[in-house]
């Protein structure tokens, strides 16, 4: 058994939401350890959409990739109803909403901040036990090696925490599919992003350097179906759904699906743990929620442990303190996330004309659109 000393936080999960965690800790003397089951780098080659407030979380920890591609305008509208709306950087007085990034270039940037700080980070370390007491928390790997920390943070993506005594999973199934590829188009894309509501479920458009990263919600089998298609027709079928808003669609990239669901945890701490990130909240990709409700997770559990005295790091107070300090924006957030599912897919939640006024009422009052704006890109912070 590879027994090491005690340290102050070990974290469970190196990827975005765990390793912004430890580089937002960096310089302040807290002794911070990563466990990663992963054997390496990642090398996921993923679109990830970032909100303007993340790339200023990520700036602040040192760690915003060399390349990214701006998002300086949303286009919403709903097919087979009328309303349209249009949120834009310049009405926030941002130079971006957003910026879309692969996720291996954020994760080469967090693991080269980390690298530079010296903060370890252990991969092929697969979590087997873990063991919970007032004092401190102990995991056990299946390599052998044994964590001992005053404070214990899952980012994992949920693999672990039901082996944490009271934790426990609410999961909702949508009964959707996202089918997900690379799109060029015969037009250039000016940074602007697209959400198309459809009664099978949103399509997006997210600008990646001169094409767009494509999100097709379909039910299982029409995802099938669209996965069995030749290009030629796959383009067509998205052509006919999406309409011409962005251009013609002249060529698709290699396609790949994955389940759409909502799994929340029931409650984010635990004796000597916290839950961040997916671990806690895995959502529904609608308007891009996820990984930046994740990352305020990991910088309000940051700012947390830079003003807590070493001695008193994982108890019971400063737990208390965190789950209190993200109760309301993560509950929001999931909310916010789970009804536009609802309304934009079932007209037993928002009829098809009820859509089209609430999308008119935000294109003619932009106070109303630079409130959502705001919402998207901050959440809701505590009050």
């Amino acid at each position: 058994m590879k027994r090491l000393e005690r340290i102050d936080v070990a974290i469970v999960g190196a990827g975005p939401v765990g390793a912004t965690l430890a580089a937002l800790c960096t310089g302040a003397h807290l002794a911070v350890e990563l466990f990663e089951a992963r054997s390496g780098p990642a090398r996921d080659r993923r679109t990830l959409a970032l909100s303007h407030a993340s790339r200023q979380l990520l700036e602040d920890a040192r760690a915003w990739p060399d390349a990214s591609t701006p998002i300086t305008s949303i286009h919403i509208s709903q097919k087979g109803g009328p309303g349209r709306t249009v949120i834009t950087a310049a009405e926030q007085g941002l130079p971006a909403l957003g910026h879309t990034v692969a996720f291996s270039a954020l994760q080469e940037a967090l693991d080269a901040r980390l690298a530079g700080a010296s903060v370890p980070v252990r991969f092929g370390e697969s979590c087997e036990d873990i063991h919970l007491d007032p004092e401190e928390a102990t995991v056990r790997f299946a390599s052998g090696r044994e964590a001992r920390a005053r404070l214990l943070v899952l980012a994992d993506g949920g693999a672990n925490a039901a082996r944490i005594p009271g934790i426990g999973f609410v999961q909702k199934e949508y009964g959707q599919v996202a089918v997900v590829c690379a799109i060029a188009t015969d037009r250039a894309h000016g940074g602007r992003a697209y959400e198309r509501f459809t009664p099978g479920g949103p399509v997006a458009l997210l600008p990646v350097e001169d094409r767009y990263a494509l999100v097709w919600t379909a039910d299982p089998d029409q995802a099938a179906r669209l996965l069995a298609l030749d290009d030629g027709a796959f383009l067509s079928g998205l052509q006919e759904h999406f309409g011409d808003r962005a251009g013609r669609f002249v060529s698709a990239g290699e396609r790949a699906s994955f389940p759409l669901r909502l799994r929340t945890v029931n409650v984010p701490v635990a004796l000597r743990t916290a839950i961040v990130g997916n671990a806690a909240q895995a959502l529904h990709p609608i308007a891009g929620q996820g990984l930046n409700l994740g990352l305020r997770d990991a910088a309000t559990l940051a700012d947390l442990l830079l003003r807590t005295q070493p001695e008193a790091i994982g108890e019971a107070q400063m737990l208390d303190a965190y789950r209190s300090a993200r109760r309301r924006d993560a509950s929001r957030g999931i909310a916010f996330t789970d009804w536009l599912v609802s309304a934009f897919t079932d007209a037993r939640t928002l009829p098809t004309w009820g859509r089209g006024l609430g999308l008119a009422a935000l294109d003619l009052f932009p106070p109303a659109r630079r409130m959502l704006a705001e919402r998207m890109m901050r959440g809701s912070p505590s009050a």
